[in-house]
Formats: structure tokens, sequence, C-alpha cells
């Protein structure tokens, strides 16, 4: 093969990974409401202003509903993936085991990061142990990690956070969230409050 011919041949591999690559769960920040229609699994319903629910095209067994919030003007700058029910203990230990192997895989892709796991100040549930599932569903306990320049983490230029954080619906049940910001989502969201 001559030279020409390699790099003919190295160009059109990175065109192809160029346009391969997506987002979260197939979704870019940017895409428009009608391109997001295009490649969700369902139609997109709108709940409230610029949030609809979606099926993307790359769904995690992990996750039951899959949320975006996308702008007129930017396309989609949020993307949010809410998990299924996990049955736990009063300590959380499932929950908790599940929350680490998800921020562990996070981590191979964008590295450093910083986690809290702590009591809200005045609580009075959340520093016992046997109650932490207790605490965590009223709000009176912390569970996330969470991804930014600040931190040293490595996000493409597009991505400003990532947050996976673990909730409690009950003393034996929560779930896990991961979000995904634009680095346009402050922008956005200062102009819309602007308007009203």
């Amino acid at each position: 093969m001559n030279r020409k011919s390699i790099c003919f041949a190295f160009l059109f591999f990175c065109c192809f990974i160029g346009v391969a690559f997506c987002g979260p769960f197939g979704i870019d920040f940017g895409m428009s409401l009608e391109r997001v229609r295009q490649i969700s699994k369902t139609s997109p319903e709108n709940i409230e202003d610029d949030f609809y629910i979606i099926t993307p095209p790359n769904t995690n067994e992990m996750f039951e509903a899959y949320l975006v919030k996308i702008n007129p003007t930017y396309g989609v700058y949020f993307i949010k993936a809410i998990g299924k029910d996990i049955s736990t203990n009063a300590q959380g230990t499932i929950l908790k085991n599940q929350f680490n192997n998800l921020v562990s895989s996070v981590e191979k892709t964008y590295g450093k990061y910083k986690k809290d796991d702590s009591s809200v100040p005045g609580s009075y549930w959340g520093d016992k142990p046997d109650y932490y599932m207790y605490a965590l569903s009223r709000d009176e306990r912390t569970l996330y990690a969470y991804w930014n320049a600040e931190e040293g983490s490595k996000l493409p230029p597009e991505l400003s956070l990532i947050i996976v954080a673990a909730n409690g619906k009950n003393a034996s049940t929560g779930y896990l969230i991961i979000e995904y910001y634009s680095k346009n989502y402050e922008k956005i969201e200062a102009e819309q409050e602007s308007v009203f």
C-alpha cells in the first residue's frame, strides 16, 4: 500500500470514528428536537417546558426512564437516566454497592471525581447507620459523586458536569440516577430565568 493510500485510509477511519461517536445513551449535546425524534425509539413526550421523556437509541438495563432538556437554539443540553428500584437493607448495603459500581464505571472513562456520603447538618437520622435508607429517603443524607474540570476530570469539551447519585424511596428501597450537563447548561438556564 503506497503512502497516498495509507493517508486516505487513515482519514476515512478518522471520519468514520467521528460519525460513529455518540454522547450518553446515543444522544449528542446540541441535537435538535427533530433529530431526537428521528433516533428515539419512542416519540419524545413533553412533560414541561423543554423537558422530554425519551427512549434513547442506546438504553441500559440498569435504567428505566430517560429525560432530556432540549432548547430551541442550543438543542439537547441535559441528559438524565433514572434507575430501576433497588431493594436493600436498612443500612443501604446493596444500593451503596451498585452506586459504587456505577461510579467505578464512569471513572474509567472520565477519571477523577469527588464523592459525598454524609448526613445533612442538623439531621436526626443521618448519622445512624441502621437508619441509612430512612435518612436517605427523607433527604437527611446524601450519596453522590460528580465529575467536572475543577476535580481534574477528563470531560470532552461539550460536557461540563456529570453527577451520579443514590436516592431513597423508603427504608428498604432506593434507586440511582446519572445526569450529564452540557457546557451551555448554566447559560441556557440563566436565559430562561430572565424571561420570567
